[in-house]
């Protein structure tokens, strides 16, 4: 899975020569559709650009709320302070965590 930064998820939309095409599909009711026209007619875009522009906006605002951590000024503060300060690890932990380097070792062979 290849993951794009939200700031250069404009980029994707280079022109029609550069990239790969692709067909995305949609099926819905037809006034749902006369709704969309107007609106994409409106902002003087086609059904197409207005679907993909629409689309990609709503897309960064999902990644960036699902990827960027929000926190109070407490919370922020009891991060750092854990950061600064880690407690020691536990016997349990570290068990995980052999256990994960175990794993990934097996699958990167």
């Amino acid at each position: 899975m290849k993951f794009i930064p939200i700031e250069d998820a404009g980029k994707i939309m280079t022109t029609h020569a550069e990239r790969k095409e692709t067909r995305l599909v949609a099926r819905t009711s037809t006034e749902i559709q006369k709704i969309i026209q107007r609106a994409a007619d409106y902002s003087g875009a086609t059904l197409s650009q207005f679907l993909i522009e629409s689309a990609m906006d709503k897309a960064r605002n999902v990644i960036e709320r699902t990827e960027t951590l929000h926190l109070s000024m407490a919370g922020a503060d009891a991060l750092f302070a854990v950061l600064e300060n880690p407690p020691k690890a536990s016997k349990k932990l570290l068990k995980a965590a052999q256990g994960y380097k175990d794993t990934m070792n097996a699958h990167n062979h």
